[in-house]
């Protein structure tokens, strides 16, 4: 009996630790975790800023750069047509007729080589006038139809008592061939190539003036562009020269930053606040004076979202 009494807490402190435990796993299977996430919207602000040597919102310093670049353009391979030989002819009757022997437009002569042309006009040969000069042009185009004097003899289809010769070399034949002709297109290439480097150039200029500083331009850079060929030229490059100048405003980006968050936290909606996201700025000159004063567009973008804390979450 002694030992069955000292059993029985045993048993109860044993039941009791299996339903802790139990429960205790319950517990750890319902908990979760649960991630909120807050979204952020768009705010906005603008402001002009004064800048001057001193007594303004900004210090800043005027400066100027020019810069100088050339490029080298390439000419666009033209084909040159073919052009056809032509000269004079003179048909010659011997005997004459007594009538006049007509001699059509279209008549075609030829050398003993067979290079074959054609009359331009109507003539005719007589008693009264036995020979006649008329143009005529080769059939086909080409440097072939150039020939000698006193080598088109032949009348294709032979007219009864009528020849014909050249007094004067045929000349003017011309073969086809590929030549290189600056065009308009070929100016705006070399341009587009040389505003985009000389571009670089002059913000790289004008960075260095700035020692350090950002800086904002006036406006479009001034530019004189000058050629040494023009458009029609037979050349095979050409080179283009600009010279672009602008002036421009140094100052302290931080410090207009700064300006521009305290702008930005003006219009800042209640129950709202700024995130870690950087702020997004852009600044654009309006005015310049000639003694450095200066007047600047400001513009800021950033992200808010609501300013909810985790007791006001669990709160809720």
């Amino acid at each position: 009996m002694g030992s069955s009494r000292a059993l029985l807490p045993a048993y109860v402190f044993s039941a009791v630790a299996v339903v802790a435990a139990a429960l205790g796993s319950l517990l750890v299977m319902e908990t979760a975790t649960i991630k909120l996430t807050v979204p952020a919207s768009k705010i906005t602000a603008s402001r002009t800023i004064t800048g001057g040597q001193s007594g303004r919102d900004l210090t800043t310093t005027r400066i100027e750069a020019s810069v100088t670049d050339t490029q080298l353009g390439v000419a666009s391979p033209d084909v040159v047509p073919p052009a056809y030989a032509g000269g004079q002819v003179s048909f010659m009757c011997n005997p004459c007729a007594s009538s006049p022997v007509a001699i059509a437009q279209g008549t075609v002569v030829s050398t003993a080589a067979k290079v074959h042309y054609a009359t331009l006009a109507r003539v005719q040969v007589s008693n009264t006038a036995k020979s006649a000069l008329v143009d005529i042009r080769a059939l086909v185009p080409g440097v072939g139809g150039n020939v000698a004097l006193n080598t088109v003899t032949v009348i294709d289809t032979p007219i009864t008592n009528v020849s014909v010769n050249n007094p004067k070399p045929i000349t003017g034949g011309v073969d086809a061939t590929t030549v290189q002709v600056v065009h308009q297109s070929d100016i705006d290439l070399a341009r587009f190539a040389l505003t985009t480097k000389i571009t670089q150039d002059l913000n790289a200029a004008l960075g260095a003036q700035a020692g350090g500083l950002s800086f904002a331009a006036d406006g479009s850079p001034a530019l004189v562009v000058t050629n040494d060929h023009q458009v029609g030229d037979k050349v095979s490059t050409f080179t283009m020269t600009m010279t672009a100048t602008v002036g421009a405003v140094a100052f302290s980006e931080s410090q207009a930053d700064a300006l521009m968050r305290t702008t930005l936290n003006q219009k800042i909606p209640k129950g709202f606040q700024l995130t870690t996201s950087p702020i997004q700025t852009n600044y654009v000159v309006q005015h310049s004076g000639a003694n450095g004063d200066v007047t600047l567009k400001g513009s800021a973008t950033a992200a808010i979202v609501p300013n909810v804390s985790a007791t006001d979450l669990k709160a809720r």
